[in-house]
């Protein structure tokens, strides 16, 4: 019997893609003016395709998520829960405010996690399914609200121009 990584992790992991990506654990990359260095590498499958997260820390040691999705990039960081927005009921075309930004949900979709590598911020379980709510704002702004069995976040950031991000 031929054994291949697919095999060897079968039901305790996953096996990550090769999608062709400018970002690659542990190689710095800059995001407009931002160094970031990738520690962690998670995939997630929503029906018709997949994307690519990665968890990353800056020099100020602050954590930052850099989503790659078919040629787009979004960059994000978590938002303390004291700035969650009160009162949202999450459903599209929903509107809310974050630290002053108003944003209006513009997608929403289940996840699933299908692999993972490196380090992150939380236990990500393969196969452990997210509801996702996509928010948009003005200026390239960005915001996502996830909910899963056990808990739920909220990220915000905007959407980074491709030509912006870079291999240091």
């Amino acid at each position: 019997m031929l054994k291949d990584e697919v095999f060897e992790l079968a039901g305790t992991g996953g096996v990550v893609q090769d999608v062709p990506s400018l970002v690659q654990l542990e190689r710095e990359v800059r995001v407009g003016r931002k160094v970031l260095l990738p520690v962690g590498h998670a995939q997630f499958s929503y029906g018709r395709g997949l994307w690519d997260e990665y968890w990353c820390m800056d020099g100020d040691g602050e954590g930052w998520w850099l989503s790659s999705d078919e040629g787009d990039y979004a960059l994000e960081s978590p938002v303390p829960k004291k700035n969650w927005p009160r009162s949202f009921r999450p459903a599209l075309g929903a509107h809310c405010q974050i630290n002053g930004t108003e944003y209006r949900v513009t997608e929403t979709e289940n996840a699933t996690c299908t692999a993972v590598r490196g380090e992150f911020p939380e236990v990500l379980d393969i196969g452990e399914t997210h509801l996702y709510f996509d928010l948009s704002g003005r200026n390239a702004e960005i915001a996502t609200y996830e909910k899963w069995d056990g808990g739920e976040g909220w990220t915000a950031g905007r959407w980074i121009d491709p030509w912006d991000v870079k291999v240091s």
